[in-house]
């Protein structure tokens, strides 16, 4: 009996036919679809995408447009406090707060919005 159960358990990599076992073949499937993915992942990255940080949104008449001239000030309907959007080609994606890093501006995330919170901006 036990040379039975060590027969199984040293089952050779090939059947009979020359052909992998059911096993192998499955792993190896996996292997495959996990090498897909990566490799359609790889396709996306080279994507260009247009990100905009909306600070605020205002209404001029273009009689004030075309009074703007540098040093203008240009009043938003949001506070300097309050978190700006995050596009992402026009949709919604997340809203962050604007700081400074080495004398630049940047945009940390506070909050990425869920699938559900996108679809309710859409509408």
């Amino acid at each position: 009996m036990a040379t039975e159960e060590a027969v199984d358990l040293a089952t050779p990599a090939t059947s009979a036919s020359g052909a992998p076992p059911a096993r192998a073949l499955a792993l190896e499937s996996e292997s495959l679809e996990g090498l897909a993915e990566t490799h359609n992942l790889g396709m996306l990255l080279d994507v260009n995408l247009k990100v905009t940080v909306e600070l605020g949104r205002t209404r001029l008449k273009l009689r004030d447009v075309l009074n703007l001239a540098a040093g203008s000030v240009v009043e938003l309907g949001k506070a300097a406090s309050e978190p700006v959007d995050i596009l992402v080609n026009g949709a919604l994606l997340a809203s962050g707060e604007v700081v400074v890093v080495d004398d630049n501006f940047a945009v940390r995330i506070s909050k990425l919005l869920s699938r559900a919170e996108r679809l309710k901006k859409l509408v």
